[in-house]
This record gives C-alpha cells, structure tokens and sequence, in this order.
C-alpha cells in the first residue's frame, strides 16, 4: 500500500469540522441537511475500490472510473467519467476532472501518470489486490477511513466475515482437483494457473489448482480431459447464455471428465473477477460453494 498527502488530508477533516459546527449554530432548529457525501470529488481506478464506495454510500462522490468498473443499474453512466484501462491511465484525463482523491490498485499505471498525480494537489492511495478476506478487509478500512465511513464499513466487515464462515463449512474435500477457465469467445479456452483470481477462488474453496503453470494459458479438451478435474469451474463474460451450457456445446469430450459426469461443474460471472477478491467476489464465492457442497 502506498499513501500520499496524508499530512495534508487532515486539515481538510478539521475543516469540515468546523463547517459542520457552523452550520449548526446558523441551523438550529432549521431543516438544514448534514454535510453531503460529494464534499469529496473521487476517481476510482478499480472495480474492487469502486464497489466498496457504493457499499459505503459515497459513490455520489464519484467523478471518474476505470473500465473495469461497473455502476449499480440506478446510476446512469454518463454522470461519471471512464477513464479507460487501469494501467493506462491518461493523466490529463484524471486530472482534468479536480478530483482531491484517487484511489486504485497497486497495478494502477502507467508510471508517468503516477508521477503527475503526485506532484498534483490531492491524494492518491494506491491498495494491495485482495487475495483473500484479510486484504480485502484491510483495504475497506483504509477506504472508509479516507472518505470518514468507519461505521458504516463495519456493516461490510461483519458481512464479509459471516459469508467466508458458510463458505469454510463447505470446502471442498481435501486433494479435490479442479480447473477454472476462463471462456472467451472466439479465443478458446483459457486454464488459470499460479497467482490468479482463479486459483485464489480455488484455495479459498478449499480444492487444488489442476494447473501447474503461470497466469492463465490455452488449454485444449483433450489436455483438459487427461488432468481429470474433479470440479471444473467456468467463467463467462455473456450473462444471456449459460457458459456451462456453451461450453460443453464446444468441447463435447469434456463431457467424459469427472466432473462432468459428477454433475460438479458450475459457471461464475467473469466479470466479477477483474478485482481480484471483492465484496461482489466474496458472495460469488459463496454461491459456488454452496453449489458444490
């Protein structure tokens, strides 16, 4: 994690302070509303930190996002600016909108958009991406300390501790293989291997990633079907067709695999991924596990 401008963070905190103590002696007894949530101008540059705002009821203090970002169905998207992929981030393009917080991950780029928004008045919090509830819980309270919500991250807290509960009363049995593909079209079949979403999906069911390699490479069926996954896990990015059902359309010979014939093959929205484990992951997961208990 990496923090900027704390220092000049919390002037701004007693200011407010004071305005709030003015406007009650020039308010009282009237119907004057507490200070808004917009008092902060916000750009999110990352899915996980863009629904942890909306979940902390700030996400009317948004004024940009990255494309991995997706609004809740009421906000009309063009009430806030999208600044494009997270690592390649037009620094004019960010600047231009006056924000006085940035907050992204740690892959946030490139680097010279990083240098321009230091030497810019406003703070930047750059977030380690979540590979578990720990991370995930330690960002929400650096989040929610920035744009003064501790109370109400507590609500998230205790929901984020009460769903991974219910999801370690359903791991998987021990040495349960299981393979997560990412299915693209008209790219194939992609495996997930070491330090990915996917496999930290695996880990967190309980189960062991079937792959050995890195990151997320090709995999054909016939490679699939020897690695005789005991639960293939798939995630699609086309929410009006089954990707479970495209999938076996595809690849017919998967049909042969243990899974299949075990009926422990399951689909999760891909688009749910793209921040590492998110509060929108964190249920994903429970409803895997809940389906493959």
């Amino acid at each position: 994690m990496t923090s900027y401008r704390l220092s000049t963070y919390y002037p701004a905190q007693v200011y407010r302070l004071l305005l709030v103590l003015a406007l009650a002696v020039f308010s009282s007894g009237s119907n004057a509303e507490p200070l808004a949530n917009n008092q902060h101008r916000i750009i999110s540059t990352d899915a996980g930190v863009t629904d942890v705002l909306f979940a902390l009821g700030v996400g009317s203090s948004l004024v940009g996002i990255d494309a991995t970002s997706t609004l809740p169905a009421d906000v009309s998207a063009d009430e806030i600016a999208n600044l494009g992929y997270h690592r390649m981030l037009p620094a004019e393009g960010l600047l231009s909108l006056n924000p006085d917080l940035i907050i992204g991950s740690e892959h946030m780029g490139p680097p010279e958009t990083i240098e321009a928004i230091k030497k810019a008045d406003l703070t930047l919090e750059q977030l380690p991406v979540a590979k578990d509830e720990d991370t995930l819980k330690g960002n929400i309270k650096i989040i929610s300390k920035l744009v003064d919500k501790q109370d109400q991250a507590q609500a998230l807290l205790n929901h984020i501790d009460q769903t991974m509960a219910d999801v370690k009363q359903q791991q998987l049995p021990v040495g349960t293989k299981v393979a997560f593909l990412l299915q693209l079209e008209g790219r194939g079949l992609r495996l997930a291997g070491k330090d990915t979403t996917g496999e930290d999906l695996i880990l967190l069911l309980g189960g062991s990633n079937i792959a050995q390699h890195n990151s997320y490479q090709s995999v054909s069926a016939e490679a699939l079907l020897s690695l005789e996954p005991d639960v293939i896990i798939v995630a699609g990015r086309d929410a009006s067709q089954s990707s479970v059902n495209l999938l076996l359309k595809n690849n017919p010979l998967l049909q042969h695999t243990p899974a299949v014939q075990q009926q422990k093959i399951i689909e999760v929205d891909g688009r749910l991924l793209v921040a590492g484990i998110s509060l929108s992951a964190v249920d994903a997961l429970a409803n895997m596990a809940k389906q493959l208990h």
